[in-house]
């Protein structure tokens, strides 16, 4: 099952793929763990469960070019989004449907 979560705050948006299990980690030479949140574009993954991408901020109004010279540089959208690809059905507290022009999905 597709989610598209969409938050008006980044700490909402990580505490909903929080909740459904969902971690990023850095790791230190010894092997130990240290939860931290996402880059934009990171994966995380639940063997058996489901995978999760972090979007951050979505392009609103994309960048115009003349050229290789930038006139208008893009927008973003001020909201937080993530999408998630479940095995099972789930409920995420920042599901948003799914939006008419998706910019990630999974293939």
């Amino acid at each position: 099952m597709k989610y598209f979560l969409k938050a008006d705050t980044k700490e909402e948006l990580l505490n909903d793929l929080r909740n459904a299990g969902f971690e990023w980690y850095d790791y230190s030479e010894t092997g130990e763990r240290t939860p931290r949140d996402p880059k934009k574009r990171e994966v995380a993954t639940l063997r058996g469960i489901g995978s999760c991408i972090y979007l951050e901020h979505l392009v609103e109004v994309p960048a115009v070019y003349d050229g290789e010279e930038l006139v208008t540089p893009a927008v973003l959208t001020t909201t937080f989004h993530a999408n998630c690809l479940m095995r099972q059905e789930h409920t995420f507290s920042t599901d948003m449907g799914i939006p008419s022009t998706p910019q990630y999905d999974w293939a």
